[in-house]
């Protein structure tokens, strides 16, 4: 399904009543790099799938469940997040919509202290759905080369296949929680459409 197909909705309400559609809920999950990581200063977590794609944690929503019941049990099951952790209406980004496979995949985004993080990742291991529905958990990599301080090494993990609209949401939180400055991700866009 290709990113373009997908229609974004920066607001929640009224969209559980699309009649006939599937609910997910994916969510990005990031932190802040102690200051003595002079390489990265944000971590951001994704995961490798069962079919090969990149993404982020998550799954459908059962009925019966509410967006962010839904949510926590999908990461409980792929990467082991605690109640600590949960997600809440107040970490809702934004839906999107696709019409042609009656979907509606619903995005949070949260914010963890790096200790969180860190012990996060290492629970995944651990989880119920790892090696079955999930391959592993990467950091995207938001350092800049070592050898061109003026690359990022973001425009060469853009070449990954995506699902869905995976792609689309990591550059658009990136860019609104300044996780990244936009210019530089604009120059990893750019760079990997001049690689292509």
């Amino acid at each position: 399904m290709a990113a373009e197909e997908a229609v974004f909705l920066d607001y929640k309400k009224n969209t559980c009543n699309y009649k006939g559609y599937r609910h997910a809920a994916h969510a990005l999950i990031y932190c802040k790099m102690a200051p003595s990581n002079e390489k990265m200063k944000h971590a951001v977590m994704m995961q490798l799938r069962f079919d090969g794609t990149l993404g982020f944690p998550g799954g459908f929503v059962d009925g019966g469940e509410n967006l962010e019941n839904g949510l926590n049990r999908e990461l409980y099951e792929e990467i082991g997040l605690t109640q600590a952790n949960h997600f809440t209406e107040t970490d809702y980004f934004g839906s999107w919509y696709h019409e042609h496979i009656r979907l509606m995949d619903h995005f949070y985004v949260k914010k963890l202290t790096e200790n969180d993080f860190v012990k996060l990742e290492n629970r995944t291991l651990e989880c119920h759905d790892w090696g079955g529905e999930t391959m592993g958990i990467i950091r995207v990599p938001l350092q800049k080369s070592s050898k061109n301080p003026n690359f990022y090494s973001l425009s060469q993990f853009f070449q990954h296949n995506f699902i869905g609209n995976a792609k689309h949401q990591l550059i658009q939180v990136l860019v609104e929680k300044n996780i990244l400055p936009a210019v530089d991700v604009q120059d990893a866009s750019v760079n990997l459409i001049n690689n292509v």
